[in-house]
Formats: C-alpha cells, structure tokens, sequence
C-alpha cells in the first residue's frame, strides 16, 4: 500500500486544503504528507488493518515543517502488536518522527488551529 502510493503521488505544497478529502487526492494523485497519510489510512481500513493518522516532527523532511504520517496496527510472529510509522512521503525515518498527537484523521491531531488570519513570524523545535 506504501509504495503504491509512493509511485503514484506526487508531493506538490499548495494543491490541498484543509477540505481536500482522501478521494480528492486519490483522484488527483498528488498532495502534501496529510494527504499522502489520508490515502494510505483508507487503504489499511479498507484491508482490515487498525491505522490512525499521526502529526509530528521528521528530521530531514523537505521542506523543514511539521510532517504527517500514518500509523498501522501490526503483530508480529509471537503475536506481540503494536504501532507502526508508515510514510507514504518516504520523507521520514520511522526511528526519528518525534510524535506529537495521533487521531483518526488530521481533523483529531492537526498541528495548529487557528481562527482568523495568522503569520509565521519564527519557528523553533527542540527534541530532548
């Protein structure tokens, strides 16, 4: 499912908003990390396979911003499960997403919500 979408997405900044849907961007093929997460959500839940949306930090992503990605419940051969990052993006490495909020979609784990015109003015990020 990740690399299907890999192949047939392109990330273009600026061609969703916040009402792009999953089908929007399946159909246009193309889209920023929220959306490339939202594709690949619809394709875990579609298969059966538990998957939530998360927002955080991913070192090394380009541009430099928050990043989404999602995350799929899978259990091992001893049956031990648990939750695993999947990019889409293949911009972030899994061991060094610093997670800041996990839901059911970006509308449950956004990263800013804001009412009314706002400007960036500076942004710091600090991981201990």
């Amino acid at each position: 499912m990740r690399d299907w979408i890999a192949r047939h997405y392109r990330y273009v900044p600026g061609t969703s908003t916040a009402s792009t849907t999953a089908i929007d961007s399946f159909v246009e093929r193309r889209g920023v990390c929220r959306d490339f997460a939202h594709t690949m959500l619809c394709f875990a839940r579609a298969a059966a396979i538990p998957a939530r949306f998360a927002s955080g930090y991913a070192p090394g992503v380009k541009p430099q911003d928050f990043h989404a990605v999602a995350e799929v419940w899978l259990i091992d051969g001893d049956g031990n499960g648990g939750w695993h990052v999947v990019d889409a993006t293949g911009m972030a490495d899994a061991a060094s997403f610093a997670r800041i909020a996990v839901g059911r979609d970006a509308g449950d784990a956004s990263f800013l919500t804001s009412y009314g015109p706002a400007e960036l003015i500076e942004m710091t990020i600090r991981v201990d």
